[in-house]
Order: structure tokens, then C-alpha cells, then sequence
């Protein structure tokens, strides 16, 4: 018996629902049903297959009631409830869809062993989620768009699969800009009737090149840096403050952030005011 299941929230739940009935059962996951075809052909061709979590459109929130019939209560302030204990952890790179069944199951129907469990595979997937949450708020402070008339457009390298947040987070905050979030291989767009788009949409990054501002809308920030650096008092800095504020571990999330580490650890290069003038004269 086989238990194919789409790695998502309602898939994880649906499969955890089916294995409480069939515990016997071995556990597939894939994202789209071409992909799950493919690996049951290669694995287990004659094997008997369940399929949950491609077609259904189920409330989660009542799969969450049955898989943890007892409800949750906050253990700490920075736990967040199942659902979004399970959609942190699928982003993790190194999660196990299949794993984090079994886990599910081993609860028993007891949330609190998400959170509080002993064992080392409950420390390990909550560790997971808090990876990502900060992965996702780190990017949100750190990282700075390229502005264009109509775009907003960023390209992060996270190290877990949080793009497509960033990319909701800041077209809410700004409703009057399409956003292009590029993370790898695709693009996220988000605010795209701006664009005559869908208004959320994973794709290509060469189907959206065209769209991206230029680098040369920075301009006014490198003009910035020119101003602060003549004004700037080095004997007044705070290099432990600073290093606390821009860690070197998150200097990789943008070009702003990066720059900025590198004043931290190099200080800032002495400039004056009257090169910020000429610099200005020199761009009109």
C-alpha cells in the first residue's frame, strides 16, 4: 500500500489522516501529479496507491481539528499555530515531506509534541520552522528593492524557500508598484494588474527580464552614500552596535547589505563635502 500525497499543507494532512487508518503504508510525496506518477513507475509499479492532496479542495482548518482533535495553545510567544507550523517546515530545504507525516502521526492527535518534544526528530523539524521565520523576517529587514516607475524588483538568494513570501510582504506594503521577487530560477510577481498580469504569478525569470528597472535608478542612493560618508564622524561610531545590527551572517541577503557589512568591517572611506557636490554636478 502506497500513500501518494502532494507536498503541501492539505496534502501532509490528508496523508497524515490516511496513515492513522493504514499505518502500514509507505509514504510518497511530489509536487504536481506528473511527478508522482514518475516515481511510483520507478519505485513500486505494482503497488497499490492512495492518492490524496492533488484534486481536493478541503478546508484546512478542519483537517487541523481532526488531525489534533484537542486544539492548540500557545506554548511560547514565538510558536505559531499548526498550520503554520506545517507550511514553515515544507519551505525548510532540508524537509522531508514523508518525515514530517510520520511525525504528525507519532503525535498522536497531542499538538504539543510539535513544539515541546523530547525526542531528537521533534527538535529537529521545530528547529525547521524557526529557521525559516527568521530566514523570512531577516530578509524583510535587510533587504532594499530597486525602484522603477511601475516595479519594485529584488533578487535574494535565501537560503530557504521564503521568496514568494518577501514577494507578498512587499506588495502589500506597496499597493501602487507591481513587485518582482527573483529567487533562483523563477520569479515571483505579485500586484501584476498593475503589469496586465495575474495578480500573483510564479514564473520564469526570462519571461519577466523585460520588466526589471535598470541598476541606474540606484543613482540617487550611491549619491546618498557620497553625502553620509562627508558627514559622517568616524570617532562617534558604534562598531560593536553596528556589528550587532548588520550580523555578517545576513550580509548576503542584497547589494545594500552587503555594502553595509563592508563599512562595519572596513569603516567608511573619508570623502568630503565638496566631493558630494562635485559628484552631484557631474550627474545633471
Amino acid at each position: 500500500m502506497i500513500i501518494l500525497f502532494k507536498a503541501t499543507v492539505t496534502g501532509v494532512l490528508l496523508a497524515c489522516l490516511e496513515l492513522r487508518q493504514r499505518p502500514e503504508a509507505d509514504l510518497v510525496f511530489a509536487c504536481d501529479p506528473k511527478e508522482g506518477e514518475t516515481k511510483l513507475k520507478m519505485t513500486y509499479p505494482t503497488a497499490e496507491i492512495i492518492r490524496v492532496g492533488f484534486n481536493s479542495k478541503v478546508d484546512n482548518q478542519q483537517l487541523a481539528k481532526r488531525v489534533f482533535p484537542d486544539g492548540w495553545h500557545r506554548i511560547t510567544n514565538f510558536d505559531s499555530p499548526p498550520l503554520n507550523y506545517i507550511e514553515l517546515v515544507l519551505r525548510h530545504r532540508k524537509c522531508n515531506p514523508a518525515e514530517l507525516v510520520r511525525l504528525l502521526h507519532g503525535c498522536e492527535g497531542e499538538v504539543d509534541g510539535l513544539y515541546c518534544g523530547k525526542e531528537r526528530l521533534y527538535k529537529r523539524y521545530y528547529r525547521y520552522m524557526c529557521e525559516v521565520k527568521n530566514n523570512y523576517h531577516r530578509l524583510c529587514m535587510f533587504v532594499r528593492p530597486v525602484c522603477g516607475d511601475t516595479v519594485l524588483y529584488v533578487n535574494v538568494t535565501p537560503k530557504n524557500h521564503v521568496s514568494d513570501m518577501l514577494c507578498r510582504w512587499l506588495a502589500v506594503r506597496n499597493p501602487d508598484r507591481a513587485v518582482i521577487v527573483v529567487g533562483g530560477k523563477f520569479a515571483y510577481v505579485c500586484n501584476g494588474e498593475i503589469l496586465k498580469m495575474q495578480h500573483f504569478l510564479k514564473t520564469s525569470v526570462d519571461s519577466i527580464q523585460h520588466l526589471i528597472p535598470s541598476e541606474d535608478s540606484a543613482n540617487p542612493e550611491e549619491l546618498w552614500d557620497t553625502y553620509y560618508k562627508s558627514q559622517m564622524i568616524d570617532n562617534r561610531r558604534n562598531h560593536s552596535l553596528s556589528k550587532r545590527l548588520q550580523p555578517r551572517g545576513d550580509s548576503g541577503y542584497s547589494t545594500m547589505s552587503k555594502k553595509d557589512r563592508y563599512f562595519v568591517e572596513r569603516g567608511i572611506p573619508t570623502s568630503t563635502l565638496l566631493d558630494f557636490v562635485n559628484e552631484k554636478q557631474g550627474g545633471q
